[in-house]
């Protein structure tokens, strides 16, 4: 017997087929294909989904519920499919679902609809049995073991994400029921429970001594798996752990960012974000310097991800401000043309910063940031004394881009050239030039 899902979710279909669509103004992205597909709550809630588009054609990866048929996995794909193709039906014309086995992840059925399908059925030229008979369902195999990992990885996030977990004290114990991954292993258990129950001594504090963890089977209902622990066997695990771990190095790396490509996640404040990104990348273009402000973005990226939408909507009102004003101060900025002097030296120095009299820093420290230093320890270590000043502007990329910083150089540059240190002043005065002409300061008064 036909299943109920199967008459429901087609004749849907037939209802909506000639509803008027209106086209997306631009082809539609993967992250538009997974919003539409999870708000039109075509899979059932919590299903992980992922997209891509190749041309006419979208790609989308779920995962099989181990209970479907392949007419039920058919359904799924047509209703995914006719989703798709109402975002898009000019840009969409055919739609490849693969409904991954979250217990062996190498394997996967693959159904591929087109908008002829979809449409023939629509206008009656096709029964249900008609159309989900002429639909093939083909059983497909993973080789590679990249594909694999990552299905496997993505699979474990999707669980972890929907996972079912519920608390209360009993006592001085605390008792936490969660839901089993189909697929966990007896160590993947253990190592959940502990986890699960380090995170619940931490949060209860002093009144708990005992933590309960019980996995239920999400199959067989009513079974369950229980593991206890109490705060001693914590403490104990905790170094065993530490120790065990402790030889395993962690290595910082940095990857390049391509600050072109970044997009925003959904949530909170998603149009600012979406515009104060579109800044950054404005200036990203223009060569200036936007670390710090990247930096920034991200930290609200992941306030938005946490749920914390009051705090980032109030971020992301400062980060504007402070990326139009790096704006202001950019636009229409052009390099001067450097006018020069020569000092007693004979060596042709950028006049800006040359004192030959002591007229503008003569008894004073102009430095723009507090001073601090002599000029005579200034001239015997200048690297330590930009690093410091450096780092009270928070790294190199933000001191740059202070006009305070431009004194500083400038105040360096003078002294190493007053004390015959020409070769060494160098650097520091073609960075103070690049700054002038970046960022427009004024200069210094003489």
């Amino acid at each position: 017997m036909k299943s109920l899902v199967t008459a429901v979710a087609l004749q849907a279909i037939l209802l909506s087929a000639y509803l008027p669509l209106t086209a997306a103004s631009a082809a539609p992205s993967s992250q538009d294909l997974v919003s539409v597909i999870e708000k039109a709550k075509v899979l059932s809630t919590g299903t992980r989904v992922a997209a891509s588009v190749n041309g006419a054609e979208a790609y989308v990866s779920t995962y099989r519920n181990a209970r479907a048929t392949d007419d039920d996995c058919k359904i799924e794909a047509i209703l995914v499919a006719k989703t798709i193709m109402d975002l898009a039906p000019a840009d969409i014309s055919r739609v490849t679902v693969y409904f991954y086995n979250a217990l062996r992840l190498n394997k996967r059925k693959e159904v591929a609809v087109t908008a002829g399908d979809v449409k023939a059925f629509g206008a009656g030229q096709l029964s249900q049995e008609q159309l989900l008979a002429s639909i093939a369902i083909k059983d497909t195999e993973l080789n590679d073991p990249a594909a694999r990992l990552s299905a496997y990885l993505q699979q474990r996030e999707s669980a972890r994400t929907r996972k079912k977990i519920e608390t209360y004290m009993n006592g001085e114990t605390m008792e936490v029921v969660a839901d089993l991954d189909p697929d966990m292993s007896e160590r993947d258990v253990k190592y959940e429970a502990l986890r699960i129950a380090e995170k619940a001594m931490e949060k209860a504090g002093a009144k708990t001594s005992r933590v309960k963890v019980s996995f239920a089977d999400p199959i067989a209902k009513g079974n369950f798996k229980e593991i206890s622990f109490d705060t001693a066997q914590l403490v104990s695990y905790d170094k065993s752990l530490q120790s065990a771990l402790y030889n395993i190095q962690i290595n910082p790396v940095t990857a390049k960012i391509d600050i072109q490509a970044l997009e925003v996640v959904d949530g909170a404040a998603k149009d600012e974000r979406s515009l104060v990104l579109k800044k950054l990348q404005g200036l990203d273009k223009q060569g200036v310097g936007i670390g710090p402000f990247i930096k920034q973005f991200f930290d609200i990226e992941q306030m938005v991800s946490n749920g914390n939408d009051d705090q980032a909507t109030e971020a992301v009102k400062k980060l504007t401000v402070s990326v139009q004003e790096q704006e202001a101060r950019t636009k229409g900025a052009k390099a001067p043309k450097p006018v020069a002097a020569t000092a007693a030296s004979g060596t042709v120095l950028p006049v800006a910063i040359v004192y030959e009299k002591d007229g503008g820093y003569r008894g004073r420290n102009p430095d723009g940031l507090g001073g601090g230093w002599s000029p005579e320890d200034m001239v015997k270590a200048p690297e330590q004394y930009v690093k410091e000043k450096e780092g009270m502007l928070g790294g190199k990329e933000s001191a740059d881009a202070n006009p305070n910083f431009s004194k500083t150089l400038s105040w360096l540059y003078w002294n190493l050239v007053k004390n015959g240190k020409t070769a060494e002043a160098e650097k520091y005065g073609r960075r103070w030039m690049a700054n002038q002409a970046r960022y427009r300061f004024p200069l210094p008064k003489q």
